[in-house]
């Protein structure tokens, strides 16, 4: 019997945390004057959401506030950026050839947000079919709340018990823990594949932790293996 992959798309799939940093680095730069060094960068913008990159800022920053102008104009620059120069993570491809598992997607984007970060990302829907992409707004609560990755498993038919997630954010391990099912970490991404983040993905209690895709393969064939 099949079990179910859920992936995480940016991080996993995609390699999209260098995009979202620089939009917030282009755009602070060119309206607040605001220079951040790498570890500022890191510390402050690296794989969290908007909402978090601003209360950061704010808190860091005495004095800073980042109205609504300003945030519209940090969309704008991920939308562009996302939809020119996104990139897959390497063999990715070769995971969702996987047959051991059915594939799906879900993401903490909204159903707009995910369509245009799939602008260079068509081929996918040679894995998983449109209907099987869940996004946040389908759900009451995001993640960390379980809602999502509920969600694809009851709509897809499978028990908590045979499905796996692969994310690469703490709030990925909290829903998974929280709905009852396994996860992988995966770290590959541009800005997550240090030593440090390794160590804090494993205080979760995730299955496993990998920053390639062939990695990836392997730990889930152990993970089939055990379920």
């Amino acid at each position: 019997m099949k079990k179910l992959l859920i992936w995480d798309f940016d991080g996993v799939i995609a390699d999209s945390e260098k995009l979202w940093v620089r939009a917030w680095d282009e755009i602070l730069k060119s309206e607040k004057q605001i220079i951040l060094t790498d570890k500022e960068k890191n510390d402050l913008l690296v794989g969290v959401s908007d909402k978090t990159r601003r209360e950061r800022l704010e808190k860091y920053i005495d004095g800073l506030n980042l109205d609504n102008g300003f945030t519209s104009k940090i969309s704008e620059k991920e939308v562009f950026l996302g939809t020119n120069f996104m990139t897959a993570i390497p063999d990715v491809e070769k995971v969702m050839q996987n047959n051991n598992f059915e594939h799906c997607i879900a993401t903490g984007a909204t159903k707009e947000q995910h369509a245009w970060k799939m602008t260079q990302f068509q081929w996918i829907k040679k894995y998983i079919s449109e209907q099987d992409f869940f996004t946040v707004d389908m759900v009451k609560q995001g993640k960390p709340a379980p809602d999502l990755f509920l969600l694809a498993s009851k709509t897809k038919g499978y028990t908590q018990k045979n499905c796996i997630v692969v994310g690469d954010s703490v709030n990925d391990f909290k829903a998974a823990t929280a709905a009852g099912m396994d996860c992988i970490a995966f770290i590959g991404a541009t800005g997550n594949n240090t030593k440090k983040y390794e160590a804090e993905c494993k205080k979760y209690g995730v299955f496993g932790v990998c920053n390639n895709m062939n990695d990836l393969n392997i730990l889930l064939d152990k993970w089939c293996k055990i379920r």
